[in-house]
C-alpha cells in the first residue's frame, strides 16, 4: 500500500447515485470523492460540475466498487475517463473467484469484517427514492450521505485488499500493474456501453410491432417437426413424447427431482446430433418470449446492455440473452446496421484458441500448424487424413471435422464425448481422437502438467493476474480445467486490445469473446482497418508473445451470418413480411404508412476485405 501512495499523487475513492433507463447511458445525481492522502471529502451534486482537474488523470488512481457504473458517469458528464483505477469488485474476484459467492459491496464487506455496514433495505430504499423521484429530489442530503456511506465503505475494503494481497505477493509494483489493467479495462467496458451498438431502427420497429404474429407462424411451422406446444405454451408431455418419437428419451438429463431439463445449456448440447432439436432451440427463443430478444434500445435508437466483463470465471463477458444481440441466437445480429456515412468492421482473431494453445504450451508441431495459417487443414495432413496437396475448398469436410476434434480434444474432449459431437461412430472418434492426442503429444503433457499443478497450488492464473481458486467444496471438472488457461488468456488478449483501441480512438460498439464490433466513418477507413488489425495482432503479441492474424468483415448496411444463420433470419424475416401485409391489408388506406424497403438477400451480404499490415 505504501508503494501505491507513492506512486499517486492523488488516490481518489468514489462513488455515483444515477438514475438509469433501459438502452440508456445513465443520468448521474451526485458524486462523493474522498482524496485518501489528504483524507478531504467531496460531495458534488451533479447539477453543478466538478473541477476534475483537481485530480489529473495522469497522476490519480481512482478507487471504485465495479468502476463501470463510476466510469459510465464520468463518460455522462463529459469528464475524461480515469486511467489508473483500483476496482475493488474485481480484486475481491481475483482473492475468492470459485471459492466463493455473491461480489456486491456490502456482502464483501461483510466477509472481510468491516463493521459499519449499512442494511441492505436501507441501501435498496435510497435507489428506489432515486429511481423514482428523479430529477427532483427533497431530501439531497440524504442521497449525499448514503453516497458518501459507500464511500467511506469501499475505502475501508481497499486497505483489506492491500493487506491480503501484501500477505500473497510481495512484489508489489506487480499487484499495482495486474489491478490497474484489470481495472482500466471496466473503464474502457463503460465507454463501449455507452457507445452502443448501431441498429436497423426501421426493421427493429417493425419487428417489434408484428412480434406476435411472427411468433404464431414459428410455432406453426415448428409443430409439423417438433410438436411441444400447446395454446402458445410449452408442454412437458408432448416434450416427453416427442423425445419419445426421435429416440433421444433414455439420453435426455433429468433434474434432481426427475424432471426432464428444458434449459438452454441442454438443449444446446444435443442440437447437433439431433436436426428436430436444433429446430426446437432455433424457434423457442422467439416463441417463449413476448417481446422482441436480443436488443435493449435507448432514446438515440442505439442498442446497450451491460457487458458483464469478468462475468465468467475465465474473465470472459457474461451477456445476456434477452437483451444483447451477441447473446441471443445469431440470426437476430442482422438488426445491426450502419448508415451510409459509416461502416461496422467485425475483426476477429484467427484460430485463437488454437495459437493461444500452442504458446502456452510450446508444443513445436502445434506452433507450425498455427504459423500455417489453418491450424486445422495442418492437422489433418499431420495425421494422414488428406493429402499433402489438400485445400480448404478442396476438403471442407475433413478439415471441418479436424477443426472440431481439434478444438474439442484440446478442452479435454474424450473419444465418446467426440463421437456424439460429431455424429460419428466410436471406432472413428477413437481412431481420430488417438491421432490428435498423438500427434500433439507436447501438448497434452502440457495439459496434464498444469492441471497437477494448479492442484498444488489451488489455483490457476494468467500471466495477467487473473484467478481462479480450486476449492475443496466441489469436484474439478477435468474439461473445465483444461478450458481454463486457454479461454482466459483469450480474455486477457481481449482487454488489452479494448484498452489500445481506446487509446487510438476506436469507437468500440462491441466486445464478444475472440473479436470486437467497431463503427467508423467510411471515408478513409482503409488505413484505419489497418491500424485496427496490427493494434489487435499486437495485443495478443503483448500477452502470449505470439501475434495473432485478425480477419475482418466490412458491414456496409446490414449485419449477415453466415450460412444457416443468415437462412434462420431471411426465414424469420419472411414470417415478418407476411405478418406486416395482413396487417396491412386491414388497415383503412389513411392508416397505411410507406412500407420500410429492405435490402434483397444478395445486397445484405457483408464484404470480406484483407488489408495488408
Amino acid at each position: 500500500m505504501n508503494s501505491l501512495f507513492k506512486k499517486f499523487k492523488y488516490v481518489v475513492v468514489y462513488d455515483y447515485e444515477f438514475k438509469i433507463t433501459d438502452g440508456n447511458p445513465p443520468k448521474p445525481v451526485c458524486v462523493v470523492y474522498k482524496e485518501l492522502h489528504k483524507q478531504k471529502i467531496y460531495k458534488v451534486w451533479c447539477v453543478d460540475k466538478f473541477p476534475r482537474s483537481l485530480f489529473p488523470i495522469d497522476e490519480t488512481l481512482f478507487i471504485a466498487h465495479y468502476s463501470n457504473a463510476e466510469v459510465s458517469c464520468d463518460i455522462a458528464l463529459g469528464y475524461e475517463k480515469p486511467k489508473y483505477i483500483w476496482d475493488t469488485f474485481i480484486e475481491e474476484k481475483k482473492l475468492f473467484n470459485g471459492k466463493l459467492k455473491g461480489f456486491g459491496l456490502l456482502e464483501t464487506c461483510q466477509r472481510h469484517g468491516i463493521k459499519g455496514v449499512m442494511e441492505a433495505d436501507k441501501k435498496r430504499y435510497w435507489r428506489d427514492y432515486i429511481i423514482n423521484n428523479y430529477p427532483d429530489y427533497e431530501d439531497q442530503k440524504g442521497i449525499m450521505d448514503y453516497c458518501l456511506e459507500d464511500v467511506l465503505l469501499t475505502e475501508k475494503l481497499f486497505y483489506k485488499q492491500c493487506e491480503r494481497l501484501e500477505k500473497l505477493d510481495t512484489n508489489f509494483l506487480r499487484i499495482i500493474q495486474q489491478a490497474t489493467f484489470h481495472g482500466r479495462s471496466m473503464g474502457i467496458a463503460a465507454q463501449i456501453e455507452t457507445n452502443g451498438i448501431p441498429i436497423n431502427n426501421d426493421l427493429y420497429d417493425d419487428l417489434e410491432e408484428h412480434y406476435p404474429n411472427v411468433r404464431e407462424q414459428e410455432m406453426k411451422e415448428l409443430e409439423a417437426i417438433f410438436d411441444v406446444y400447446e395454446l402458445g405454451k410449452f408442454n412437458h408431455k408432448k416434450f416427453e413424447k416427442e423425445l419419445i418419437r426421435i429416440g433421444l428419451y433414455n439420453r435426455w438429463p433429468r433434474s434432481d427431482k426427475g424432471r426432464l431439463k428444458t434449459d438452454d445449456r441442454t438443449i444446446y448440447r444435443f442440437q447437433e446430433v439431433s436436426p428436430e432439436i436444433a429446430a426446437f432451440r432455433n424457434s423457442k427463443f422467439i416463441i417463449d418470449s413476448r417481446t422482441l430478444k436480443g436488443f435493449c434500445v435507448g432514446s438515440d435508437g442505439r442498442s446497450r446492455a451491460p457487458l458483464n466483463l469478468f462475468g465468467q470465471i475465465t474473465g470472459r463477458t457474461n451477456v445476456s440473452t434477452a437483451i444483447n444481440p451477441f447473446g441471443a441466437p445469431r440470426r437476430m445480429r442482422t438488426i445491426i446496421g450502419a448508415d451510409k456515412n459509416h461502416i461496422l468492421v467485425y475483426a476477429d482473431w484467427k484460430s485463437q484458441e488454437a495459437v493461444i494453445q500452442a504458446q502456452l504450451s510450446n508444443d513445436k508441431r502445434m506452433i507450425e500448424a498455427v504459423k500455417s495459417g489453418d491450424p486445422y487443414l495442418y492437422t489433418a495432413k499431420g495425421v494422414k487424413a488428406i493429402p499433402e496437396t489438400a485445400t480448404k475448398k478442396s476438403n471442407p469436410k475433413e478439415r471441418e471435422l479436424y477443426k472440431q476434434s481439434f478444438l474439442a480434444i484440446g478442452y479435454g474432449q474424450t473419444a465418446y464425448g467426440l463421437k456424439n459431437k460429431l455424429g460419428i461412430g466410436l471406432p472413428n472418434a477413437t481412431y481420430i481422437h488417438s491421432k490428435i492426442v498423438g500427434f500433439y503429444n507436447t501438448f497434452q503433457t502440457w495439459s496434464q502438467t498444469i492441471i497437477a499443478k494448479a492442484m498444488q497450488r489451488g489455483h490457476f492464473k494468467t500471466k495477467y493476474g487473473w484467478k481462479y481458486w480450486l476449492s475443496s467444496r466441489e469436484k474439478a471438472n477435468p474439461r473445465r480445467l483444461l478450458n481454463w488457461p486457454i479461454q482466459s488468456h483469450g480474455s486477457e488478449i481481449l482487454r488489452r486490445a479494448m484498452i489500445d483501441l481506446d487509446e487510438a480512438g476506436f469507437e468500440i460498439s462491441m466486445i464478444i469473446h475472440d473479436a470486437v464490433l467497431i463503427h467508423m466513418k467510411r471515408k478513409g477507413c482503409a488505413k484505419r482497418i489497418r491500424l485496427l488489425k496490427k493494434i489487435m495482432s499486437d495485443a495478443a503479441e503483448k500477452v502470449i508473445e505470439a501475434p495473432i492474424p485478425v480477419d475482418t468483415n466490412i458491414i456496409r448496411k446490414t449485419f449477415t451470418q453466415d450460412g444457416e444463420h443468415q437462412e434462420r433470419w431471411e426465414a424469420l424475416y419472411k414470417k415478418l413480411l407476411n405478418a406486416k401485409s395482413k396487417v396491412l391489408s386491414n388497415r383503412t388506406p389513411n392508416q397505411i404508412n410507406l412500407p420500410v424497403i429492405y435490402q434483397d438477400a444478395a445486397d445484405l451480404q457483408q464484404t470480406p476485405v484483407a488489408f495488408s499490415n
